[in-house]
């Protein structure tokens, strides 16, 4: 949690008591949430909670590292926690399709200024989808 919280102080964020329920929402998940399951876990701890609050945090968390924002098919927004080990070393998530379980990759091909087909590559978002050991097991016995 200290890690969190101190990340928050980085990105020139309060530490509220809001965004510390935030955080620890999403440290007893081992998913992502959308920014309606967050604003619903929220309403049993505070009387008042805006969806468009709820949006601003979670956007300014995912500012700063704290979290990601999932690239979906959907319209649904989701976010889930970077629990990297370093979350200021490079790498990227990949999430579970099935139960949206998320893992941390730390090996990646690119890095920046590298040339890619003509292009100096500046930056780059990687996410990957798959299925997690569990739900590809659960594939396979109920084929």
């Amino acid at each position: 949690m200290n890690a969190y919280l101190e990340k928050l102080r980085e990105g020139g964020l309060k530490v509220t008591v809001r965004r510390r329920a935030i955080i620890e929402l999403f440290l007893n998940q081992n998913g992502a949430l959308s920014p309606q399951d967050v604003q619903s876990s929220l309403k049993t701890r505070f009387s008042q909670c805006g969806l468009p609050g709820v949006y601003r945090n979670l956007d300014a968390m995912a500012a700063c590292g704290i979290l990601f924002r999932i690239v979906s098919f959907g319209s649904e927004r989701r976010y889930a926690l970077c629990r990297a080990a370093d979350r200021t070393k490079h790498h990227h998530h990949i999430i579970c399709v099935s139960c949206g379980k998320v893992g941390n990759v730390t090996e990646c091909a690119f890095h920046d200024g590298m040339m890619v087909n003509g292009f100096e590559l500046l930056n780059h978002v990687v996410q990957l989808n798959g299925l997690c050991a569990s739900c590809a097991e659960k594939m396979r016995i109920d084929q």
